[in-house]
C-alpha cells in the first residue's frame, strides 16, 4: 500500500514539474523595436503611437527605440517623450548614430539609454535662440533627467550655453556627450557595441523581436506632410486652380489642383496630424471664391473670405506659427505672381469671360467673337459692362470683347485701346477730357 501511495506522489509531481516547465517554454520574453531616425515631426508621432499601440497588442517585454536624429521640432519631440514616459511596457533608449537637438530629449525619456561607441548625444539649441524657449526646454531637460534619476544640470547644459559645468562644459558652448562621457555621468547606463551584446549585460534572452512595420502610404504621407513638401504642393495646387478659371472650362489644370490640395490634405488627416476642421475650411473657402466668380458680381467680401478662408486652412496644417507664416506667404505671393503672368496671358480666354461677363453674354447683349481689329488701335470707346478683366465695350457701332490692362474697371467708364494680339484687344481707362 505503502508503494502504491509512493508511485501516486511521483506522479503528482511529475505532473506538477511537467505543467510548468510547459508554461516557462510557453512564455517568451519579446522585444520591440521602433526608429527614431530623420527629422522628428508629427509624422514621426504617428508612427511612435502605432509603434506602442502594436507592442501593447503584442504583450511586449521591452520597447527599443533606435535613435539616429539630428533633431527636429520641439512640439513633436515632446509628443514623443510623453509617449515613452507613460509607456506601460519597460522603455529602452538606443543611440546608435546621433541624439541631438529635440532627439536628445526623446533619449532621456528612455527608462535605460544604452549608446554604441561613436554616438553622442545634446546640442539641443533652440530656434529662435529666445530667453523665453530656452527657458522651456531647459525646464523640459531637466524634469525628464530628474524622472529617470539622471543629472538634471548636465540635461540642461544641453539647451543652456550660459550654464557651466566644472570639469565638463565651459559657459558659452552647448553641451554635448561622447558614449563614454554619458555612461561616466550617468546619462546612460551602457555602451555597448549591439543589442545583443547589451542584452547579454541586461540577463535579458529575448524569444521575439518585432519592429513596427511602417506601409507604402504612411511613407509617403509622412513625405508629403514635410513642410517644404507640403509648401510646394499647395502652391502648385492653387495656381493650377487659377490657371483652370483663366485658360479653359474644366480639364487638366482644375483637375491637376484639386489632386495637390486633396493630397496634402489627405495626408495630415491619415497621419492625424490634423482633423477634419482644415478640410471644411478649405471646401467653405474654395465655394465662396467660387461664388464671388460666378454669382455676386465685383469682388467684394464674398471672395475675400474666401481667400482668407483657405490660406487659414493651410496655415492650421503645419506645426509652429513660424513655419505656417512662412509657408502662406510662399503660397500667396508665388500665386499672385502666377496670376499676373496667367493675366497677361491668357486673359482674354472664353471661359474667363463667361466668368467675367455672365450678364453680358446673353442675345440682348449681342455678343460677338473678336477677329483681327487692327484699325480700332487707339481708339476710344466707352465700356458695356465691366471689366474684371474682361468685358465688352462699344465702337463704331460694334460690341468688341476686350481685356483691361489690370484692375477693375467699372461699367460706362472711357477707355483707349492700346494693343491688339491677334483675338486679344487690350484697353485702359483714361480720364474724360483726354
Amino acid at each position: 500500500m505503502r508503494g502504491v501511495k509512493f508511485v501516486f506522489c511521483l506522479m503528482i509531481l511529475f505532473i506538477v514539474l511537467l505543467v510548468l516547465s510547459v508554461q516557462a517554454v510557453d512564455r517568451t520574453e519579446i522585444v520591440y523595436k521602433i526608429p527614431i531616425t530623420g527629422e522628428i515631426d508629427r509624422g514621426l508621432v504617428y508612427l511612435v503611437k502605432k509603434g506602442i499601440s502594436e507592442a501593447e497588442a503584442e504583450g511586449a517585454d521591452l520597447l527599443i527605440f533606435e535613435i539616429d536624429t539630428f533633431g527636429g521640432y520641439v512640439n513633436s519631440a515632446i509628443e514623443i517623450k510623453d509617449l515613452i514616459y507613460n509607456s506601460r511596457i519597460k522603455t529602452l533608449t538606443f543611440v546608435k548614430g546621433r541624439a541631438w537637438s529635440a532627439g536628445a530629449l526623446i533619449t532621456l525619456a528612455g527608462d535605460i539609454v544604452a549608446m554604441v561607441p561613436g554616438s553622442s548625444i545634446g546640442a539641443a539649441e533652440t530656434r529662435p535662440k529666445e530667453e523665453k524657449y530656452i527657458s522651456a526646454l531647459r525646464k523640459e531637460f531637466k524634469a525628464t533627467a530628474e524622472s529617470r534619476g539622471r543629472d538634471p544640470e548636465i540635461a540642461a547644459a544641453m539647451v543652456d550655453s550660459d550654464l557651466e559645468i566644472e570639469g565638463l562644459i565651459a559657459a558659452g558652448k552647448l553641451l554635448t556627450l561622447t558614449a563614454d562621457e554619458a555612461v561616466t555621468h550617468n546619462m546612460a547606463e551602457y555602451k555597448v557595441g549591439n543589442l545583443t551584446e547589451l542584452y547579454d549585460l541586461m540577463d535579458f534572452s529575448p524569444a521575439r523581436i518585432l519592429s513596427v512595420q511602417v506601409s507604402s502610404a504612411e511613407k509617403l504621407a509622412r513625405f508629403i506632410i514635410n513642410p517644404n513638401i507640403s509648401t510646394v504642393l499647395l502652391t502648385i495646387g492653387l495656381i493650377a486652380l487659377i490657371a483652370e478659371a483663366f485658360i479653359m472650362g474644366w480639364g487638366i489644370a482644375g483637375t491637376a489642383g484639386l489632386l495637390s490640395l486633396g493630397v496634402v490634405f489627405s495626408s495630415y488627416i491619415y497621419l492625424g496630424v490634423a482633423g477634419w476642421g482644415v478640410v471644411v475650411l478649405l471646401v467653405v473657402g474654395l465655394v465662396l471664391l467660387a461664388l464671388e466668380i460666378f454669382v455676386v458680381p465685383g469682388f467684394g467680401i464674398t471672395g475675400i473670405s474666401g481667400i482668407l478662408a483657405i490660406l487659414a486652412s493651410f496655415y492650421l496644417l503645419f506645426p509652429t506659427p513660424t513655419t505656417a507664416l512662412f509657408a502662406v506667404a510662399t503660397v500667396l505671393i508665388l500665386s499672385i505672381a502666377a496670376t499676373i503672368v496667367i493675366l497677361k496671358l491668357f486673359g482674354g480666354s472664353r471661359f474667363w469671360q463667361r466668368i467675367s461677363l455672365r450678364e453680358s453674354q446673353t442675345k440682348d447683349l449681342g455678343y460677338i467673337a473678336q477677329y483681327d481689329k487692327k484699325e480700332y488701335l487707339g481708339k476710344t470707346a466707352y465700356t458695356l459692362t465691366s471689366l474684371r478683366p474682361a468685358g465688352l465695350i462699344e465702337i463704331d457701332g460694334k460690341r468688341l470683347d476686350v481685356v483691361s490692362d489690370g484692375g477693375f474697371i467699372d461699367k460706362d467708364v472711357k477707355v483707349k485701346i492700346i494693343k491688339i494680339t491677334g483675338n486679344r484687344i487690350v484697353v485702359k481707362q483714361i480720364k474724360e477730357d483726354e
